[in-house]
């Protein structure tokens, strides 16, 4: 727990309360004629002078801790420093080491390939390979030739091609010289059009031709609009037919969704009525459940069917694990219904930690056949003690024997025999059969011990105690108990338990093992119990059942959401008929606007016919009045345009000559490309056929010189695998030195805390010694006061309040305090740094400002004496994070951390305790 930390403002607060109540007290006593004697005075003065000594040497105590605290920052820097430096050097050599790591495992690789190389190389295979070289010297020589052969091709190819574009440019001259008669034809037309350009021949011809194209055009489009409305006329007949056949669909859709709607509601009654057979079941079985052991003993105590011993056997069990007054032994177990959790999953009481035990009956069972050992009976009642013990080793705070413990926790069983504890997977009869190793290493050490090993088969009770006798008389040596009653040949009647509780806040789980003796016998062989507990645990768990009713749940569900989803189906079957309905109204709708619109546009159509026909003919009869009147004029024209035909005739069909030319000149060109390709891919093969005999030549190479090759491969991974003992050498040297730097760090960090914390303690030693000062001060101010002032009875109380108020907080702090003394030594490893809070000065920080001493202002008026808050210059307090209990800096309001302090013992300190008593009338 943090100790409360008091600032000097703090204390003057508490300090002007004190006096001001004491000066109300002496004011008070002044009115009946109270007397400070002189005595009393110089025991003021004495006072002020006591505490300015001890405000300096606080002070002084201050100074020497604030210049050890920069001493030990500067020597954690240093030790910081030179520890990011190491860590720097040790980076390097670690990479250095990698890289060399990295030059072994080529070097090896290099080796490795060597060494193949070596094994090759046979007689045999270098006579191969030299066979392979000539084979591949005559594979080049074909190459050659066909290299050759492609140049044969290219040439012929070039040659065809120059042919080619010779008779392009004989085609293309004529092309040049039909186009000039052409152009003359051209010119010809032009002049003879100019020559009647002013008769109105073209005009005239022009108006026929375009009336003739917009009487030709009216035509085609009464005939398109016939047929438009023909088809429009169809589609209206046919969307009529399809909507009446939807709205029958549609209709029939409903009756689905309506159907689909009341299937559903059968589904969702018959998951119900499955969900609630399944949590029924389910909550009886939890109800079984949370009994544990309890319901367990109980099913078994009353059935009549059992034995009238294993009924009372039970029913001493049911009562021992639900804290039956004195159930066994006359004993009550006062700690049990705390330390019992019936059924619950930790508790040894639960029914599957009670299937748990069953494995340490049969491990327990097979080690006693070894020893060719009966099988103890089973009692359920010790089977309830080891519960009772096995829940106490969560309950209690240690891990013990209930019965060894009694003076603290009560009376228990006296019949409770061994207990162990581990982890959640830990095995009991294990841990405790373990214990014969101690025997065995004693029997190493001391070969003569052999014979009391226990190891007869069958071991009777006769050896069995004399052997237990022996290795009772050996002093020293470790406890074998629970393995000695593991083995007890006259073993009675037994019981076993396990608990998952947090045992002695270490271990996850306790077992216990008690053994009882019944007389007259009561108890059960091992299948007996097994089978009761199997059968319990099925009638109680009823997986088949639940298993059963849970897939019948699981297929309600199935049908209830197929059935949602068909009522979906159905819905937007609906939704996509009437959207359908919907869709095909609008386009009858806008077919019978499309009839409409196309009969009206038929009637107007077939009036511009009849007036485009009118004009035809008149534009006809224009044209013949003008051809009339133009004459040799208009035959001149016809002839002109008779010779252009034949010039454009002439120029197309030698332009189609260039054409067929041009195409041969691309022709011969492809074939050019493709012989160079040919012959880039000879040259090719020629070439990977001399690179393969370079390949070859230099196997053979390898394989007549593998010899020295493997000793300079073997001599280069010797060098590597130096290089890297060297540099792992190197790593190891460095971490040697960072972990001795770790240490010097640490160390100089510790100091800084420590420094730290002696600085605090010497700034509040002198913030306490600061305010007393003050306060006996104040004292002194006002017993002079008393002396000047008349003896007279005041007439009048003073009604002002002390004007002098601070004007500001203290802002002079140290830049960073701890807020709580560190309770252990670091423990980081040598790649962690020291774990300094966050608010702590670490080394090389500087603080803001150094401390000043605490001043005070003091107002008197009338004979009253008040104490304000200090001014700017009172000692500094910390600038960053307080301590979470830091008291309330305001002069008039009381803090509740005072408490402690105590008001009498203040008044003490202060030396207000001696006032005169009052003089009597």
């Amino acid at each position: 727990m943090k100790k409360l930390r008091y600032t000097s403002v703090a204390v003057a607060t508490l300090a002007a309360a004190t006096l001001a109540s004491a000066n109300n007290k002496v004011s008070a006593d002044a009115t009946n004629n109270t007397v400070i004697t002189e005595s009393a005075s110089q025991t003021v003065q004495d006072a002020v002078s006591d505490a300015q000594n001890a405000v300096n040497s606080a002070q002084s105590n201050v100074n020497s801790k604030e210049q050890a605290l920069s001493d030990a920052q500067g020597k954690a820097q240093t030790a910081n420093n030179a520890y990011t430096t190491q860590q720097s050097k040790l980076t390097d050599s670690q990479k250095n080491l990698a890289n060399k790591q990295d030059a072994v495992k080529q070097a090896q690789n290099n080796l490795d390939n060597a060494e193949k190389l070596a094994q090759q190389a046979t007689p045999e295979n270098i006579k191969q390979t030299q066979k392979n070289i000539s084979d591949q010297q005559k594979v080049i020589q074909n190459a050659q030739g066909n290299v050759n052969d492609a140049n044969t091709e290219l040439n012929r190819a070039q040659d065809q091609l120059n042919n080619a574009k010779q008779k392009q440019a004989n085609a293309q001259k004529l092309v040049n010289d039909k186009n000039l008669a052409k152009q003359d034809a051209d010119n010809n037309v032009a002049k003879a059009e100019d020559d009647v350009k002013n008769s109105g021949l073209n005009e005239a011809e022009q108006n026929v031709q375009k009336v003739q194209t917009t009487l030709d055009n009216i035509k085609k489009t009464n005939s398109s609009n016939e047929s438009v409305l023909k088809q429009n006329q169809t589609a209206l007949a046919d969307n009529k037919k399809k909507i009446a056949d939807l709205n029958n669909k549609i209709d029939a859709a409903k009756k689905n969704v309506a159907d689909a709607q009341n299937n559903v509601k059968d589904k969702q009654q018959a998951l119900a009525t499955a969900q609630k057979a399944l949590s029924d079941l389910q909550n009886q079985v939890a109800q079984d459940e949370a009994s544990g052991a309890a319901g367990f003993f109980k099913s078994i105590a009353d059935n009549k069917d059992n034995s009238e011993s294993l009924r009372e056997d039970a029913q001493t069990a049911y009562n021992i694990v639900t804290d039956q007054p004195n159930a066994y032994q006359n004993i009550t177990v006062e700690w049990a219904k705390k330390a019992v959790k019936l059924g619950q999953k930790n508790d040894s009481t639960s029914l599957a930690n009670l299937e748990k035990a069953l494995e340490y009956y049969q491990e327990w069972m097979s080690y006693r056949d070894k020893y060719g050992l009966s099988h103890p009976s089973i009692s359920l009642t010790a089977v309830a003690i080891a519960m009772l013990s096995s829940d106490f080793q969560g309950y209690s705070a240690t891990f013990d024997h209930p019965a060894q413990v009694e003076e603290k926790y009560g009376p228990f069983y006296e019949d409770e025999e061994d207990i162990a504890a581990g982890t959640d997977y830990f095995d009991a009869v294990d841990i405790w059969m373990n214990e014969k190793e101690i025997i065995d290493n004693y029997i190493k050490d001391h070969p003569d011990a052999a014979q009391y090993s226990f190891e007869k088969n069958p071991l009777t009770e006769q050896e069995y105690y004399k052997d237990v006798n022996y290795w009772n008389s050996i002093s020293d040596l470790d406890t074998i108990g629970h393995y000695t009653s593991m083995i007890k040949p006259n073993a009675n009647f037994v019981g076993l338990a396990a608990t998952n509780y947090k045992v002695a806040g270490t271990y996850d789980g306790a077992a216990s093992m008690d053994e009882i003796i019944f007389n007259p016998v009561n108890g059960m062989d091992f299948d007996s119990y097994q089978d009761l507990v199997h059968s319990y645990l099925q009638n109680v768990k009823q997986e088949d059942k639940i298993k059963t009713l849970n897939a019948n749940v699981v297929t309600a569900n199935q049908n209830l959401t197929n059935a949602q989803n068909a009522v979906k189906s159905a819905q937007n079957n609906v939704q996509s008929l009437q959207a359908n309905l919907a869709e095909l109204n609008n386009g009858s709708t806008k077919i019978n606007k499309a009839i409409s619109d196309t009969q009206a546009a038929l009637a107007k159509g077939q009036e511009n016919l009849e007036f485009e026909q009118k004009q035809l003919d008149q534009a006809n009869q224009t044209l013949a009045d003008v051809q009339a009147k133009v004459g040799t004029k208009a035959k001149a024209l016809d002839d002109a345009k008779a010779a252009q035909s034949k010039a454009v005739e002439a120029l197309s069909q030698v332009q189609k000559a260039l054409d067929e030319t041009n195409d041969e000149v691309k022709a011969a060109q492809s074939n050019v490309e493709t012989a160079q390709n040919n012959l880039n891919t000879k040259n090719n093969d020629l070439k990977n056929a001399q690179n393969k005999l370079t390949a070859l030549n230099q196997t053979l190479s390898n394989l007549e010189n593998s010899k020295a090759n493997l000793e300079k491969a073997q001599k280069a991974l010797d060098n590597a695998n130096d290089e890297a003992l060297q540099a792992n050498k190197d790593v190891i040297t460095q971490q040697s030195i960072l972990s001795s730097l770790k240490k010097s760090k640490e160390k100089a960090d510790a100091q800084v805390i420590t420094a730290i914390e002696e600085l605090k303690q010497a700034q509040s030693d002198l913030t306490v010694a600061q305010g007393r000062l003050v306060a006996e001060q104040k004292i002194a101010e006002q017993e002079a006061q008393k002396d000047n002032q008349p003896t007279s009875q005041p007439t009048a109380q003073p009604t002002e309040q002390p004007t002098s108020q601070p004007t500001a907080q203290p802002t002079s702090q140290p830049t960073a305090q701890p807020t709580e003394k560190p309770t252990s030594q670091p423990t980081a490893q040598p790649s962690e740094q020291p774990a300094i809070e966050s608010n702590t000065q670490l080394p090389g920080e500087q603080k803001n400002e150094e401390p000043q001493p605490m001043t005070t202002q003091v107002t008197t008026k009338n004979g009253e004496t008040s104490i304000v808050e200090p001014t700017n210059s009172s000692s500094t307090q910390p600038t960053t994070k307080q301590d979470a209990q830091q008291l309330p800096q305001t002069g008039n309001q009381k803090s509740s951390s005072l408490i402690g302090l105590g008001f009498a013992s203040l008044l003490s300190a202060l030396g207000l305790t001696k006032v005169n008593k009052k003089r009597k009338d």
